[in-house]
């Protein structure tokens, strides 16, 4: 067998390995995203007026804001 051809199936091989470390990771990002999108709570009781606050959002930042006080509690990345 030739260098060449080892070389070539080395390549195939890398390159299935690349593809299937990228598939892995996509789902892995889904899932995390998933489990975010489940944990994070649409509506919370306000602390200063005990009326409830709903999730909003800005173009980079979600916070909840309490109509009834107009208190607003921004969240952490």
């Amino acid at each position: 067998m030739s260098i060449h051809k080892v070389s070539m199936r080395n390549k195939q091989k890398n390159k299935a390995e690349l593809e299937s470390q990228y598939i892995v990771r996509i789902a892995n990002q889904r899932e995390a995203e998933t489990r975010i999108r489940e944990t994070i709570e649409h509506e919370i009781e306000c602390p200063r007026c005990y009326n409830i606050m709903t999730l909003c959002s800005d173009f980079d930042s979600l916070y909840y804001l309490c109509e009834e006080c107009d208190f607003c509690l921004y969240t952490l990345k």
